[in-house]
């Protein structure tokens, strides 16, 4: 189906596909909305587990995405992460205008209409790749029952609204996760980082944090009433101590409310067994 038809695409065409469509598509087709981008790996790794062969489920998923695509319901980018060498695991995939419509027949919740797929900028894409990638490893550690997510809340129902000397101000992470360990229920914020703006910013941030713990609205909505850890997820080691040193340095009193850890170091954060070496 090209671009043009996309377009027209009517209203009884999709009422007529939401019935022929089974239940794993529209899984599908929910996820890749409320998270904007993914890849073919990312959704594979989501969707496509059963068999022992990872280039089988690839395969499988790419077969499924294809399918999904032809319908009309979603598209690719015309880049890849990593490039052409990396191969169809590699392909971002995002909702199309039908597909958002689809999914509006049985949501009525979704009311604004969506616009064209437009090519987004890289640093745009790489953050929001990095938000599905801790969405994605959360669920593997739900699969694999070394955690049981409990909820996960995308943009924009992870956004907060506090006041602050009498003015409504926004908090706004790229996730929230609940979720239980053994007897215990974990809450996070999770910040998703790329080292592309001065640690200054974070603490910035960080303040805001702060002043929405201060106002107690988190820790009234929530059953344990706590406040989540604000975890914030770095690209590489030396991001990660140089906003470790940024938060020691400017915000010293409430410097436990805050994690710096890689992308690697996310799974053992998340599902216990966290040893913090003397340095961090």
């Amino acid at each position: 189906m090209t671009k043009e038809q996309n377009e027209r695409i009517s209203r009884q065409y999709l009422i007529d596909l939401s019935a022929r469509l089974d239940s794993r598509n529209f899984e599908i087709l929910r996820t890749i909305y409320k998270l904007k981008f993914m890849t073919a790996s990312q959704l594979q790794r989501i969707f496509f587990t059963k068999n022992s062969n990872d280039s089988h489920n690839l395969r499988t998923c790419n077969r499924r995405l294809k399918k999904l695509q032809s319908y009309g319901i979603i598209d690719c980018l015309e880049r890849r992460i990593g490039g052409a060498r990396a191969g169809s695991r590699a392909t971002i995939w995002t909702i199309s205008s039908a597909g958002y419509q689809l999914l509006k027949l049985d949501d009525l919740e979704l009311k604004a209409s969506r616009r064209r797929l437009m090519e987004p900028s890289i640093l745009f894409l790489e953050h929001t790749l990095s938000i599905s990638e801790a969405y994605t490893k959360l669920i593997e550690l739900d699969q694999q029952k070394k955690i049981e997510l409990l909820e996960v809340q995308h943009e924009p129902r992870c956004w907060r609204t506090y006041s602050e000397k009498g003015v409504a101000t926004y908090l706004k992470p790229d996730l929230y996760v609940s979720l239980a360990l053994d007897e215990y229920v974990d809450h996070y914020f999770l910040e998703l980082d790329r080292a592309t703006e001065p640690p200054s910013k974070c603490i910035v941030k960080a303040k805001q944090y702060i002043a929405y713990a201060n106002s107690g609205v988190e820790q009234r909505q929530n059953e344990a009433h706590v406040f989540p850890f604000v975890v914030w997820i770095v690209p590489h080691e030396k991001r990660r101590e140089q906003l470790t040193r940024y938060i020691r340095y400017e915000l010293p009193k409430a410097e436990m409310l805050f994690r710096v850890i890689t992308m690697e170091e996310f799974e053992t954060l998340i599902a216990g067994n966290e040893q913090e070496s003397e340095d961090d």
